[in-house]
């Protein structure tokens, strides 16, 4: 009532409402930048985890390769001792 019947009143009323809105304003931007922030980070450790799941896929595929051969090899070398014991 009082800021309608005075004009300064007024104008300070509507300056401290543009103020707060844009202090408001300031705290959503803030807020989704650490939320893109957060979403980065994660997006960063969960393409680092990958990598790390990806190296160990590979250490274990090579470690596969290596006991098939190694069977092969006893395999082999056991069909070697069958032919020298006839």
């Amino acid at each position: 009532m009082l800021a309608a019947q005075d004009i300064n009143i007024s104008a300070a009323a509507t300056t401290l409402y543009q103020l707060s809105e844009d202090e408001r304003i300031q705290q959503e931007c803030e807020a989704r930048e650490d939320y893109l922030l957060r979403e980065q980070d994660l997006a960063d450790r969960i393409a680092e985890r990958e990598q790390i799941i990806a190296e160990r896929e590979q250490t274990i595929a090579e470690q596969q390769q290596a006991l098939a051969d190694k069977d092969n090899e006893i395999a082999r070398l056991k069909e070697l001792l069958a032919e020298k014991a006839k």
